[in-house]
């Protein structure tokens, strides 16, 4: 898959015709892959057009929108469905006053001929493009709503699925797991302590799922490994400000400080708890990887 950045108006025109299929993809959950699978599905070029950072960062004032899939992680998930090209966008304050017709010129200019959408997809300066301002230039293919359980799925509902903890629906309408990737930074090291070593995961930019402890999946290098995983504060040792996610890995003995990893939430196992004393906190400790042990040996990889 070959990657294009596009920045205000230095547009390096592509020599391939393309249908392309445009959204904000945050998530590339259920409904953004049939975008995606009908803009491979013609004899032309398949592309993605998307935007960095999310346009919510200037549309609606968030400085540190959380994403479910940050750049990264979304062009991978975008090359495994098979996509020829990602066009990355930058969005800024300068795009955001684009007309509709400026943005449907640099589409042409980039050699989009054809155009997959939702059906409810919106461009331009305050939002005045739509599915009709793209049929007068394009050849167009409209995706209707994706509705599982009665339910649109959406990056939104995905977001509030997460926040209640329901790790199990969230993977239904994703079509995989939830996963973050992160670098292993140094903490505060309590855990080791204890006999519950864990790699404190860098997070930032990440929706997490709501505090609790959860079963999870480790890669690293290729490999994968099980654990436990709490994102929380650490109230019985000392209350932390910045929300951490920590993970105790299952049968791992190397040093993984400064590595990345890749962290996919299976199960949320319990809320996260002030225990009374450090005894309380281990006892329990075990018990929860007790029960993300069975839970692994239940799953066939």
């Amino acid at each position: 898959m070959e990657i294009i950045y596009v920045k205000n108006n230095d547009i390096k025109p592509i020599k391939d015709p393309l249908c392309c299929a445009v959204g904000n993809f945050d998530g590339v959950h259920l409904g953004h892959q049939m975008l995606i699978n009908e803009a491979k599905n013609h004899s032309l070029k398949s592309a993605v057009l998307t935007f960095y950072p999310h346009p919510s960062v200037f549309l609606k004032k968030i400085k540190n929108y959380p994403l479910l899939t940050p750049m990264n992680i979304k062009q991978d998930i975008i090359e495994s469905l098979g996509v020829d090209y990602l066009i990355i966008f930058e969005f800024n304050d300068e795009i955001a006053k684009y007309s509709k017709d400026e943005f449907i010129d640099i589409m042409k200019r980039l050699n989009i001929k054809s155009v997959v959408c939702g059906y409810d997809f919106t461009f331009g300066y305050k939002a005045l493009g739509n599915v009709s301002d793209l049929k007068n230039n394009f050849m167009v293919y409209v995706i209707p709503k994706y509705v599982l359980d009665d339910v649109r799925v959406s990056s939104s509902y995905i977001r509030e699925l997460l926040s209640y903890g329901n790790i199990y629906d969230a993977k239904r309408f994703l079509g995989r797991d939830y996963t973050i990737r992160g670098r292993v930074i140094y903490g505060s090291m309590q855990g080791r302590l204890i006999g519950f070593p864990t790699a404190n995961v860098f997070h930032d930019g990440y929706f997490l799922p709501r505090n609790g402890v959860y079963f999870v999946s480790v890669l690293y290098k290729n490999k994968k490994y099980y654990g436990m995983c709490n994102i929380g504060h650490n109230p019985t040792f000392n209350f932390q400000t910045e929300l951490r996610v920590e993970v105790h890995i299952f049968d791992m003995d190397l040093d993984i400080y400064d590595e990345v990893i890749d962290v996919s939430f299976l199960k949320e196992i319990r809320d996260e708890k002030k225990f009374q004393s450090i005894d309380e906190l281990k006892c329990q400790l075990l018990k929860d990887k007790e029960m993300c042990i069975s839970l692994s040996k239940e799953i066939k990889d």
